[in-house]
């Protein structure tokens, strides 16, 4: 081995460690890029869940209770038995027809929407007959436009 002087070994070290920098900030990526598909892989190979047992008629009608079934995360569900017909108040009931000014307003909605409907397909022909490149009517061809709408 040759002898290396100073300045030598300063400029291989300095090489050395550009080096070692990049080398260790690639094994970081690297690491990082590990980290995130080993989490990935775990959120979707979970257990799968127990089967929910069938609940009986009794279960089923009975007052609100909550279930926590083995194995399975509680959810903070209540069952809930249909309350009947007479407990809802009148205004909150719904109607077996509408009222009459949601029909009106449904109707308004429609008709806006038909008009809209031919206005662009107005448009749509007017462009392709061309007729939104003209120049609009001056003079005497105005005037005769205006006395033949009328």
């Amino acid at each position: 081995m040759t002898k290396k002087t100073i300045e030598q070994i300063e400029t291989s070290l300095t090489r050395w460690k550009t080096r070692l920098r990049r080398a260790m900030t690639m094994i970081d990526k690297l690491e990082k890029q590990q980290r995130r598909l080993v989490r990935k892989r775990d959120t979707y190979e979970q257990p799968p869940l127990a089967p929910r047992p069938r609940l009986t008629e009794a279960e089923q009608v009975a007052e609100p209770v909550l279930r926590k079934v083995a194995g399975m995360p509680s959810t903070g569900a209540v069952l809930v038995a249909a309350p009947a017909a007479d407990d809802i108040p009148a205004f909150l009931r719904r109607q077996s027809s509408p009222s009459p000014v949601a029909e009106q307003i449904k109707a308004e909605i429609e008709e806006k929407k038909r008009l809209k409907a031919r206005g662009r397909i107005a448009t749509m022909k007017a462009k392709k007959a061309g007729e939104t490149r003209k120049m609009p009517l001056t003079g005497r061809a105005a005037l005769a436009a205006i006395r033949s709408a009328e």
